[in-house]
């Protein structure tokens, strides 16, 4: 009631100085996209969409021990994750301090001074133009009654920053976890290449053989026997960049979890494996607002904002502060404890903004340019993540179709093989053929592995865009 009265009283005041700043013309123009008013497209439209959100380990479905060793690792060591988890301290202890501004406020002061006194101003002799002890101690309190909510508005503003800032630090897990399974899937690419590289080579060393009995023969040419031997090194060469490559990613691995290069040098091949239904969660992209902390982080930002246009407001209204103090003080150092040196003092101060050169103003006009900020970042943030959740939908999709026509092209070359055999076997074709079939497999082959490291991805990537497991409904 009283907090009514004193509003009702600045109310007034600011009715009788028309003077007083303006906040006129100033207010935010950006609104926050509607999901339900989104096209998602046809590839989100037409997926499924009875499968469960993401789980907080969700790249344990590639069935990989190794992998899961190597995530769990990175999300206790890597310096990512505790910058993140220092982030999120410094918000709640920023959001703290701002909440202590609510309470009533006290503090104990006390001064020993050993003080000459003008003898040319209003001091009472014997002290006038003689050196003495001039002490004071006292006991202050005061509270600001806070009648507009200005600094209740910046707490609550620091309370937004710091839900934020917890979306900000699953943000940093998600895409942590992401970078390592990427990585981790381009490693057993490249590892199943070499593999590939290493059978060529062999390949290319039997139809050198060949090619020189054929010489020694007279059934051969030397021309032929040059073509099949500059083959090797090539080969030889594709192995070595298979090898840096397979180097580079392990030591890519071993930072990404936390340590040095030498870490990931015990790794062994991966065994990645992922046999998971593709689709999409119910209630997309409805849901998805309230589980990808990026989009999560970017609403409570905007909550932030729009508490701290309510705080900036309140800055053009009166406020009052009650302040009391109690205490001792006199001059002469023996005579502070007596009753006569008892100083004590209680009553408002008011603030009354009049004229400040457009602080308040340019403030307010501030927060409402980083409200708009905030929320076009947020749309930004939403419309990206379902062009990245379609993305990934067509590549798994597109996937799917190549997979079924490149084992269609595996099948014909695996019969070519047996074909080419039967017929060495049976004295109708040279070995040179079977040796060309293998290669021809080979090659699918190594177009099935591009593919798979493709599926994978595009997998891992679905996972990051749909949110990882790392947020819930907020």
């Amino acid at each position: 009631m009283h907090r009514n009265i004193l509003k009702a009283f600045s109310t007034a005041v600011i009715a009788v100085l028309p003077g007083c700043m303006s906040m006129s013309g100033i207010s935010t123009t950006a609104q926050p996209k509607d999901t339900a008013q989104l096209e998602a497209g046809h590839d989100i439209s037409e997926a499924r969409h009875d499968l469960p959100w993401p789980g907080e380990a969700w790249w344990q479905v590639f069935q990989d021990p190794q992998l899961d060793a190597l995530v769990n690792h990175s999300l206790q060591q890597h310096p990512d994750i505790r910058a993140a988890r220092s982030r999120t301290a410094i918000a709640e202890a920023q959001a703290q301090a701002a909440g202590a501004l609510l309470a009533p406020q006290a503090s104990a002061n006390g001064t020993l001074v050993r003080e000459r006194f003008t003898s040319l101003q209003f001091i009472p002799p014997p002290w006038a133009g003689h050196t003495e002890w001039n002490n004071k101690a006292t006991l202050n309190l005061g509270y600001d009654l806070d009648l507009w909510g200005q600094r209740a508005q910046q707490w609550q503003s620091a309370l937004d920053r710091t839900q934020a800032t917890a979306a900000e630090a699953q943000q940093v897990k998600l895409s942590l976890t992401t970078a390592l399974v990427m990585q981790y899937i381009a490693l057993s690419r490249a590892h199943a290449l070499h593999d590939i590289t290493h059978h060529r080579l062999d390949i290319a060393h039997q139809q050198l053989d060949i090619r020189k009995r054929a010489l020694a023969a007279g059934l051969g040419t030397e021309i032929e026997v040059t073509e099949a031997e500059s083959l090797i090194p090539a080969l030889r060469a594709q192995l070595e960049a298979g090898d840096e490559r397979i180097t580079l990613l392990r030591q890519q691995l071993a930072a990404l979890a936390g340590e040095g290069p030498g870490y990931a040098e015990r790794l062994h091949p991966p065994k990645l494996s992922l046999d998971a239904d593709i689709g999409l969660p119910d209630a997309l992209p409805a849901n998805l607002v309230g589980r990808r902390p990026d989009i999560v982080a970017a609403k409570w930002r905007i909550e932030a904002a729009r508490h701290n246009i309510a705080s900036a407001k309140a800055a053009f209204y009166p406020n009052i502060n009650l302040l009391g103090f109690v205490g001792l003080q006199a001059m002469g150092f023996g005579k502070i404890l007596t009753e006569s040196g008892m100083v004590a003092g209680v009553g408002p101060a008011l603030s009354l903004p009049l004229f400040d050169g457009g602080l308040r103003r340019g403030n307010l006009a501030a927060t409402t340019a980083d409200y708009d900020l905030a929320v076009e970042q947020y749309n930004s943030i939403l419309l990206q993540s379902l062009q990245e959740i379609s993305a990934q939908l067509v590549t798994l999709r597109s996937n799917a179709i190549q997979h079924a026509e490149l084992l269609d092209a595996l099948r014909l070359a695996q019969r070519s093989r047996k074909l080419a055999l039967t017929h060495h076997q049976a004295g109708l074709a040279n070995y040179l053929q079977v040796l060309e079939a293998e290669h021809h497999v080979l090659t699918q082959h190594a177009a099935l592995v591009d593919l798979e490291a493709s599926r994978l991805s595009a997998y891992a990537d679905l996972m990051k865009a749909l949110g990882g497991g790392a947020g819930q409904p907020q």
